[in-house]
């Protein structure tokens, strides 16, 4: 089962209309406006226009997302993370050898990005996806940060095991609809859940994705679990280190026909350290 995230098509038809014009402004001319007043609008209009440019040149695209990330990754090193729920909470590590999905989770957690958004969409024995929300000021949030996506960083040893936190990708829309991209969603990320599998379930997995779990990676899912059929595809970019069991909460919710949560699962994510 491939996961694309909710809202993606949404966003590109928001994104490509409100990068255009972040702060649409009205300008009223009233005749009855003394001349010499006039002065001030002017300069008003031409300090939003300055505004506007700055605020245009700092998106995030995908043609500079590659230095913007890496630049802000080398001033903010942080690497544990918290997500806050009122199931409680789950702390997690984020890998340095994935240092773009690092900065970029740690940009958005600074931006307020993350405040308030839900675990949107939750498949029971399998995983729980967060980082969006259908509130509207998500997508000004949105549209102020970019429209981009960050290069895949799939290493083989970081695996789709049980705890394993990695980035959603986006269906390919415009091209081939069975196909999508391996370059990552920036906001959209999801905690595997999966409990321990069996050579039998991961004989399946192969036959089922035409695929090949090493014996090696065998080991690791039998004693932890987790998904084999998503390694390859999606960058594992950290790990839940305390919290398990409330991914397992989460994972049991009552959910609807397109596995989103009855009740919204709210989230808030700080950094540690």
């Amino acid at each position: 089962m491939k996961l694309f995230e909710r809202f993606s098509f949404t966003f590109l038809i928001f994104a490509l209309i409100a990068c255009g014009n972040d702060y649409p402004y009205n300008q009223i001319n009233d005749p009855k406006v003394d001349v010499s007043k006039k002065i001030a609008p002017e300069k008003d209009n031409l300090e939003i226009k300055h505004k506007e440019t700055f605020e245009m040149s700092n998106l995030i695209t995908n043609k500079n997302v590659e230095k913007k990330l890496i630049d802000f990754g080398l001033s903010n090193t942080e690497k544990i993370v918290e997500i806050h729920t009122l199931h409680g909470d789950i702390k997690l590590k984020l890998y340095e050898d994935t240092p773009l999905h690092r900065a970029n989770f740690i940009m958005l957690i600074k931006k307020g990005f993350f405040d308030n958004t839900l675990f949107y969409r939750v498949i029971r024995n399998f995983m729980i996806q967060g980082g969006n929300s259908d509130r509207d000021n998500v997508f000004h949030k949105m549209a102020k940060i970019g429209n981009y996506r960050i290069p895949s960083e799939i290493k083989s040893n970081h695996l789709h095991k049980r705890g394993a936190l990695s980035m959603a990708v986006q269906e390919q829309y415009f091209k081939d609809p069975k196909k999508f991209d391996k370059n990552s969603s920036p906001y959209n990320f999801f905690i595997v859940q999966k409990g321990k599998i069996s050579n039998r379930y991961m004989d399946k997995l192969e036959e089922i994705y035409s695929i090949k779990i090493p014996e090696t990676n065998r080991v690791i899912y039998r004693k932890y679990g987790g998904n084999p059929h998503l390694d390859g595809d999606y960058t594992v970019f950290g790990e839940v280190i305390k919290g398990l069991g409330v991914v397992d909460k989460i994972n049991a919710v009552l959910t609807d026909a397109q596995d989103r949560p009855l009740e919204n699962i709210l989230i808030n994510i700080k950094i540690i350290d």
